[in-house]
């Protein structure tokens, strides 16, 4: 009996790592005569921390569909974070979509994000909700939308790291530019990162992507390859 008790912290510890692996790999499930496409997404990004809790932020990103032929859009995403607690965050920020294909246009987004981390003894839960408001080139209808992930960070030999996550991106109403209220895009992303000093980070995944399309739906399977620096405080600049 004193061997079973001694060992329910480790399995209680495990269920919990297979209900959370679940509930971020079931949603996707793709059909076979759903659409798939393979991608390309690079990311880089800088982090000023002001002080102690709060940070600027600024992240360019590019992608590439249609099996990596045609070049979709660039990102610009500027935002601000506060460390409220320990495990805490509070994010505001701005995004910028520069399409190129299929047509050429553009779409702004302000948005509002709360985001918790759980340390347990070897790995971290995340999670965030994330509140967009999007304002299309042509249009004064202004589309909301909820954005909800879960996932975990596990650390690795020799500095690695590996984190999945899955984010459900929501629309809460249709507008002439959203095709209805629900479910529009499901992302499931399992990665690596390594730190190549000691302010910048490499991070290199499998990112798959569900986009709600009339006719079938669409699976794009994107390579990401993403380069993040942080600085130091900006105190010591001085």
């Amino acid at each position: 009996m004193g061997s079973v008790e001694s060992n329910l912290p480790g399995i209680s510890r495990r269920v919990g790592y297979v209900v959370l692996l679940l509930c971020i790999f079931l949603p996707l499930t793709s059909q076979a005569e759903d659409r798939n496409d393979g991608a390309l997404w690079t990311v880089s990004q800088i982090a000023v921390p002001l002080d102690e809790r709060f940070a600027v932020h600024m992240m360019v990103q590019n992608r590439w569909f249609k099996n990596i032929d045609s070049y979709e859009r660039t990102v610009l995403r500027p935002w601000i974070s506060f460390d409220w607690t320990e495990r805490i965050e509070l994010a505001l920020g701005y995004d910028r979509h520069e399409f190129e294909n299929p047509v050429d246009r553009h779409e702004d987004r302000a948005w509002q994000r709360i985001a918790y981390r759980h340390p347990l003894r070897d790995a971290t839960l995340l999670t965030h909700f994330w509140m967009e408001e999007r304002f299309f080139q042509g249009s004064s209808t202004v589309a909301y939308r909820a954005r909800l992930m879960f996932g975990a960070t596990h650390p690795l030999p020799h500095d690695f790291g590996i984190l999945i996550r899955n984010e459900f991106f929501v629309d809460l109403h249709g507008t002439s530019r959203v095709r209805r209220a629900g479910l529009g895009e499901d992302q499931l992303y399992a990665g690596i990162n390594h730190p190549l000093g000691r302010w910048v980070n490499l991070d290199m995944g499998y990112l798959m992507i569900y986009l709600d399309r009339k006719g079938p739906d669409q699976f794009n399977h994107a390579l990401l390859l993403g380069l993040s620096i942080k600085t130091p405080e900006i105190g010591s600049w001085f």
